[in-house]
């Protein structure tokens, strides 16, 4: 049994206090931070593989090397080739080229290893300095003329979440503080910080609901959460060209059931930039959906998207855009008539706050199951190879997903603003069932380099509450560290506050 509580800003009250971090979800400033430039080195993120050093010699990235977590080059073992001739050795980069100076590391040993000194740019228009480096073997390399994409729209785009590639070989320097808390202490740690994830997550929903409402609101946060984690942008402007009122105002009430699902998905698809017309045109299923597109060119409104803003590279076949698009339009009929938002609501306010039987909670946790005879319940691309099984549209883990990060945050605005404290409740009820907890790439790092894999203290990870704490833990310390230990006060502050 969970005993009903409300959310606690304890977490909230004691970061604000820890001098210049803040609890953060997101960094949105416009600044260029060094880990961006962490991240397009280590995701390669080059348009060309003919790369030049500063004096213009080949250069060919064999091997980028290791993510480095401690004191040292960022990154380590690289392997690179500078006209046809094979270095190995350490790799550091900064924003500017003077930050070699800067840093001190030419008169620092840890650096001598160093072949490969990446930087977005010289710095206020001067040439890199003459560097006293000890490594002769050390060339310079200016990526700004090689990026796949805009430095800003490149860090507009990363998503540091899903940073840096787990290293088997490194835990923090907070991972022995850590182990010897009590389980009690530990698990009081992880439930503040999970319930201030949430809480942080209410300023960014709070003004667009006044603007926009709650429905629509929730819709464009539905949307975003489809299209996590390399999609959300294009998700969010496709809500925001198609808003729900215009949906509603475009397809005629006569349609109803799939049928109107085909006409939203073929809006969304003509706004989204995907539609392909000659392929889709030789496939029955796709023609149908340029059909009804066409009735509607002289209403569709215009929008910015094109298939060049969708992201393909690294996500699983069955997250693709085209089929959470469908999976989005058959969401919106099946609500339409309450409204998305009005039946989750309902949905959590039926939930029994502490005795619900697994059904119930089952259901509630797949809300956004999505199945449908739909052609993209049986491909994952248009025109691609037909599945042996029709897949759901949208799954048990993204459903889960979409309560935790949208459903929670909007519903607690709603709940407080209506002061519906049992409505709250049943919000951190919800928060604290173990079943499903969030599982992907960061959160296996973190609980390597974090909890160093240690039985005991992963048993503390028995709710999504707890898990999300953890990924808060990450966000306000690791993050705003770049991921170097020595720099972080996380390991003092777990000591001094906690122990």
């Amino acid at each position: 049994m969970i005993a009903a509580e409300k959310f606690s800003d304890a977490y909230l009250k004691f970061t604000r206090a820890l001098n210049q971090f803040e609890v953060r979800e997101e960094d949105h400033t416009i600044r260029v931070p060094e880990k961006v430039i962490r991240c397009i080195w280590n995701d390669q993120l080059f348009c060309t593989p003919k790369l030049k050093t500063q004096d213009d010699q080949n250069l060919e990235i064999i091997y980028p090397g290791h993510w480095n977590f401690g004191k040292g080059p960022d990154f380590t073992s690289a392997t690179i080739k500078v006209n046809d001739k094979v270095y190995e050795g350490d790799v550091e980069l900064h924003v500017y080229a003077t930050g070699w100076e800067s840093h001190g590391h030419s008169q620092n040993p840890d650096f001598d290893n160093v072949i490969l000194h990446v930087y977005m740019w010289q710095g206020r228009g001067k040439q890199p300095p003459k560097q006293s480096k000890k490594n002769n073997a050390t060339f310079d390399f200016e990526i700004k003329d090689f990026l796949t994409k805009g430095i800003l729209d490149l860090n507009d785009e990363l998503d540091f979440e899903n940073y840096p590639v787990l290293n088997q070989c490194n835990v923090g320097l907070c991972h022995e503080p850590l182990s010897r808390l009590s389980e009690e202490k530990l698990t009081q740690l992880l439930n503040a910080a999970g319930e201030a994830r949430v809480l942080r997550k209410l300023d960014r929903f709070h003004d667009p609901i006044i603007i926009d409402g709650y429905e629509q609101t929730f819709y464009r946060g539905v949307a975003e959460a489809l299209g996590y984690p390399n999609n959300k942008q294009p998700f969010q402007i496709l809500a925001d060209t198609l808003p729900l009122t215009m949906l509603r105002d475009l397809v005629p009430a006569k349609f109803k059931g799939e049928e109107r699902a085909l006409h939203y998905q073929a809006l969304f698809f003509g706004a989204s930039g995907l539609i392909d017309t000659k392929t889709w045109e030789e496939i029955p299923a796709l023609r149908k959906l340029v059909k009804i597109l066409a009735s509607y060119k002289n209403s569709l409104p215009d929008s910015p998207l094109t298939k060049k803003d969708w992201c393909f590279r690294a996500i699983r076949p069955a997250n693709y855009p085209y089929r959470r698009i469908a999976g989005l339009a058959y969401l919106i009929v099946l609500h339409e008539k309450k409204g998305l938002f009005a039946n989750f609501i309902q949905a959590i306010s039926t939930l029994k706050s502490k005795n619900a039987s697994r059904k119930e909670i089952d259901k509630l946790l797949n809300f956004f199951c999505l199945d449908a005879a739909d052609y993209w319940s049986q491909h994952y691309t248009p025109g691609g190879k037909t599945l042996a099984d029709a897949q759901q549209l949208i799954g048990a883990a993204r459903s889960r997903e979409i309560i935790i990060n949208i459903g929670l945050p909007i519903g607690l605005i709603f709940a407080r603003a209506g002061k519906l404290g049992d409505l709250e409740e049943r919000l951190n009820h919800i928060f604290q069932i173990s079943k499903g907890a969030s599982d992907n790439k960061l959160i296996r790092f973190m609980k390597h380099y974090i909890f160093g894999d240690q039985e005991q203290m992963l048993r503390q990870l028995s709710s999504e509450k707890q898990v999300q704490g953890l990924m808060q833990v990450y966000q306000d310390f690791c993050t705003q560290s770049q991921n170097n230990c020595l720099r972080c006060p996380f390991p003092d502050v777990v000591s001094k506050y906690f122990s």
